[in-house]
């Protein structure tokens, strides 16, 4: 079978996640958190250490997906 030689097009976002950055009270590393709304334990990916994280505001993160609609406003007009 002989690959396809046509050009990609670049792909348009289908969705967003806001990235949250907890400090691991232990080794100081950063732990990335996708929007945690609720108190929980996170686990450190370097030290594997559990550490407590205090909730952010979901009404906040709803508000900021609405605004950008998904992530379909955020794209660069000028690539289009």
């Amino acid at each position: 079978m002989s690959e396809s030689k046509k050009p990609l097009i670049p792909v348009k976002p289908a969705g967003l996640e806001i990235i949250y950055l907890y400090p691991c009270p232990h080794c100081e590393r950063e732990v990335p958190l996708i929007a945690p709304t609720r108190p929980a334990m996170a686990q450190c990916d370097a030290c594997r250490k559990n550490f407590p994280i205090v909730p952010v505001d979901d009404r906040t993160v709803r508000y900021i997906k609405l605004i950008l609609a998904g992530g379909k406003a955020s794209i660069d007009p000028d690539f289009l």
